[in-house]
């Protein structure tokens, strides 16, 4: 860019943070003397404010449109262009009037459509009214949705009166699957199955399978040459005994030879052949769906490719201690917490069905139905097999290699931390993977450009199977909610990554996904529906489908093959909120709280400020407890000066990051430790490694508990010393401001000291929590005494109760409506009985784990509100004082 003379600034779709999008709306309407109506079309990502800009021009209007709180992007003069974009918009407009020309004809749609795709998060997060959802057709699916007795498992339970006496049990279960399988078959039409693509539409996808073929080739000439020139390497050897030549060079020679292909290996054939995944690259792992936990879903799946010969089923592996020959055939399924429903390999090279629970909880069955189909229409005959081969995982694979390299992510450190041992060799990788990732950045370019007519084909192949379930008349109606859907669980995901930071996360994401999209405002759904005018990633099988392909399918005649989709696939599940709730927790750090939907999704404005605030003092590394109300023991940390001391911090910032991870794992040790020490005195035979022990006698599980307990006595010591520099930081700070601050600040000092009271019965508290949760676990794999199942629940309700009496006796020390949450919480006794089943346990112990965390979560939000508002005094005052701000140069 700094060769080009001329520039343009484009905007981003985006506003900072901090900012309304209506008071952005109004200040750019100010700034540039133009009415609302024309000031949206600024929000649209990509549209062109100003061209044919000098550098001095463009850093003036970009400085000023951030002042106002829009986000804008620099580019070469010309690069883009607003034709496309009102091109679009027209198409959308001339759509939407087919359909519905009555509301096509008020102008309020034709000013609404040019709104940005800025606020997409942002209304989401903003604080407004609680608003009056819509009747949406996935909400009214409770009419036709099945009831509990419509499952296999327990249909039986209603025919069993029926039959004599004197029929076993096994003819029963027989009758009952046969009566649920005839109810699943009626929701389809009957007939036979539809033809998706005869033998004339395979040959002709063999042109583009030879040009998608190209960037694989290169691959398989690549690795050929790689496995010959390692074969002349190790023959270099015997050849010179034969020879006569053998000497020290031949060995060096051969040694660089192998360490020079050695490295082009790791570097390109290995993440390209054998790609492994990443902690930091990698998606969530899903947790793989037993048949029990939703036997309807089986079935359902079965009868899907009975009904279409959509389908993945195949012989399933059984325990080891079977024979092969008996293995079952099925469906592999895995869920993940999000929206994406794909079809992937696994670790054996078996295809799996990747189940979004948040697609469950938020559309009715018929859709969902519409998005597995699609996901399996790319998996029919080896034919398929091989255009999705040749398509879609080079593009997948070389964008994982890019990606790895420009992080430095190399296959010593792709599962963490390489071994000191291993530093070396990471650190050359690093440097020559980022030497060749632009390589692999114009190869992956190559392939989009080769296969690009074979992955349009394979897109439009996968919507037409999607809309043979839906039909090609309510096609667009589907496309709509699946981009509302995606477009949620995108939102949901940064809130969840957003309270990571913080140590927190979402107790139940499919279900905070389906809040989203039911209170998606009218705003944003117009953005959305000017976003699916862009072109499609097709590389990308999730991707929704916009416009184009809308108007492709309804150029068909396609007839749904479901009678009725207005049934809900939640039914089918045994215990879908539970399974939620699990698998909410996959890839997220363990020392992160759940904490309940509405807290993070309703944040009020004055949290999210607040959070900013902290993130900003401490650099991302937020105390997880108090900040301690101390300043340091050692009498030369205690005479730095404010810039001293914040230089000291910036040195350990890192050290206090694997401290407090490494306490947080510690805690959850200790919890697993006391339940392996009560179940030790309950005389239950278990394995003391699951458990942490040493032993299984009550002295050795003792040991094991107070050396636990040392070990956090320790790592603790270490954190309050380094955070009672911050609190230097703060004293020092408050000792520089005028009279009026200063006392200030000391009242928000003196309040945050009174929640020291808090202290002791919160961190009891918490270790509840995490008491409750490992024996949830334990439930899952084996039984609980009933005396613990009713000792330590009854003891975390009184903890709960103790915390806010202690919270009340205080005026003040929390908001009224901050109280009441509290309040709450310890409302109600947990009463578990002997005679309840392990699901019921179950489910009654993660409801006392989210009443323990969300309890502590209300305190710990008082706290960091006041803790703000002393924080922004003294951010305000170290800026007035020119203080070198707390930043590691990886974050400036």
């Amino acid at each position: 860019m700094a060769g080009q003379d001329k520039f343009q600034i484009v905007s981003a779709g985006k506003v900072l943070q901090a900012k309304k999008p209506g008071e952005v709306l109004v200040a750019i309407a100010r700034a540039f003397s133009i009415p609302a109506e024309q000031a949206r079309k600024l929000f649209v990502k990509g549209w062109v404010i100003k061209d044919q800009l000098s550098p001095g021009q463009v850093v003036q209007y970009r400085t000023q449109l951030q002042q106002i709180g829009l986000k804008v992007e620099v580019h070469p003069a010309g690069k883009f262009d607003n034709r496309a974009i009102l091109a679009r918009i027209q198409f959308a407009r001339q759509r939407k009037a087919k359909m519905n020309p009555a509301a096509a004809a008020t102008p309020q749609v034709a000013a609404a459509q040019t709104t940005g795709l800025a606020t997409k998060g942002q209304q989401t997060r903003s604080p407004q009214p609680k608003p009056t959802v819509a009747t949406t057709p996935d909400r009214q699916t409770t009419k036709a949705s099945f009831t509990a007795q419509d499952l296999p498992d327990n249909r039986h339970q209603e025919n069993s009166h029926k039959k004599s006496h004197n029929e076993s049990a096994q003819s029963r279960e027989v009758n009952a699957a046969s009566g649920a399988r005839a109810q699943l078959e009626a929701l389809f039409h009957p007939g036979e199955k539809p033809a998706f693509d005869g033998a004339f539409g395979r040959l002709a996808m063999l042109p583009v399978m030879l040009s998608g073929a190209l960037v694989p080739a290169l691959f398989s000439l690549l690795l050929l040459f790689f496995l010959y020139q390692a074969g002349l390497a190790l023959w270099a050897l015997p050849a010179a005994f034969i020879a006569g030549t053998f000497g020290i060079s031949t060995v060096v020679g051969m040694l660089v030879k192998l360490s020079i292909l050695g490295i082009v290996a790791a570097l390109v054939l290995v993440p390209y052949f054998f790609p492994q995944k990443s902690s930091v690259i990698g998606g969530v792992a899903g947790e793989r769906l037993r048949k029990q936990d939703a036997p309807g879903l089986f079935l359902l799946l079965e009868v899907l490719q009975q009904k279409t010969g959509l389908g993945i089923a195949a012989k399933l592996a059984g325990p080891r201690n079977l024979s092969a020959a008996s293995a079952s055939t099925g469906t592999l399924v895995e869920v993940v917490p999000g929206a994406e429903v794909l079809v992937q390999k696994g670790g054996t090279g078996q295809l799996k069905l990747s189940l979004g629970l948040a697609a469950v909880a938020s559309l009715n069955g018929g859709d969902v139905l519409a998005l597995i189909a699609r996901a399996m229409s790319g998996f029919q005959g080896r034919w398929l097999k091989l255009a999705t081969a040749l398509a879609l995982t080079p593009a997948q694979r070389l964008q994982q290699m890019q990606d790895a390299m420009e992080q430095e992510v190399t296959l010593v450190s792709a599962s963490g931390e390489p071994a000191k041992m291993l530093q070396p060799l990471h650190r050359l990788l690093a440097m020559c993977g980022l030497a060749l990732a632009p390589v692999a950045e114009r190869l992956l370019r190559l392939h989009r450009a080769a296969s690009a007519p074979l992955a349009r084909q394979l897109e439009a192949r996968a919507d037409r199977a999607a809309a043979q379930i839906v039909g090609s008349e309510v096609f667009a109606a589907f496309a709509e909610r699946w981009n509302q859907l995606v477009h949620a669980d995108l939102v949901c995901g940064e809130i969840n990554r957003e309270a990571q930071l913080v140590g927190k996360r979402l107790a139940n994401v499919p279900q905070a996904v389906r809040w989203l999209r039911n209170n998606l405002d009218e705003q944003t759904r117009t953005s959305i529906d000017m976003a699916m005018g862009e072109v499609t990633d097709c590389w990308n099988p999730s991707e929704p489908a916009g416009h184009e392909r809308i108007a492709a399918i309804e150029g068909r005649t396609l007839n749904p093959l479901l009678q009725r989709g207005d049934f809900s696939l939640q039914k089918l599940f045994v215990d879908f909120d539970a399974l939620c709730i699990s698998a909410s927790r996959l890839g997220i750090d363990d020392s992160c709280r759940a904490v309940e939907n509405h807290l993070l999704l309703t944040a009020s404005r004055e949290t999210e400020e607040a959070q900013l605030t902290l993130t900003e003092y401490f650099n991302r590394v937020i105390p997880r407890e108090f900040l301690p109300n101390i300043e340091p023991a050692n009498v030369e940390l205690a005479e730095l000066d404010l810039q001293q001391t914040i230089d000291w911090l910036r040195n350990r910032l890192v050290d206090l990051q694997d401290l407090e991870q490494r306490l947080a794992q510690l805690q959850l040790r200790g919890a697993r430790i006391q339940l392996g020490v009560a179940l030790v005195r309950a005389n239950v035979r278990i394995d003391p490694r699951r458990y942490h022990l040493v032993g299984t006698t009550p002295s050795a599980a003792e040991e094991s508990r107070k050396d636990n307990r040392v070990r956090i006595q320790e790592c603790q010591q270490q954190r309050r010393q380094m955070h009672a520099m911050f609190f230097q930081r703060i004293r020092k700070t408050v000792a520089g401001m005028d009279a009026s601050e200063r006392s200030a600040a000391l009242a928000l000092l003196s309040r945050l000291a009174e929640y020291e009271q808090l202290r002791e019965p919160l961190n009891g508290l918490e270790r509840s929590g995490d008491l409750a949760c490992e024996m949830i676990e334990q439930l899952s794999s084996g039984e609980l005494p009933m005396a613990l199942l009713q000792k330590y629940p009854q003891l975390a309700v009184q903890q709960i109760r103790q915390v806010h009496q202690v919270a009340a006796g205080k005026a003040g020390l929390l908001a009224d409506d901050l109280l009441e949450k509290l309040a709450a919480c310890g409302e109600g006794e947990v009463a578990i009985a002997a005679n309840n089943r392990s699901g019921e346990l179950i489910s009654q112990l993660q409801a006392l784990e989210l009443r323990c965390k969300h309890a502590s979560a209300v305190v710990h939000e008082g706290y960091q509100l006041e803790l703000a508002r002393l924080l922004s005094l003294c951010l305000a005052q170290e800026k007035r004082q020119q203080i070198k701000p707390l930043r590691l140069a990886a974050v400036i």
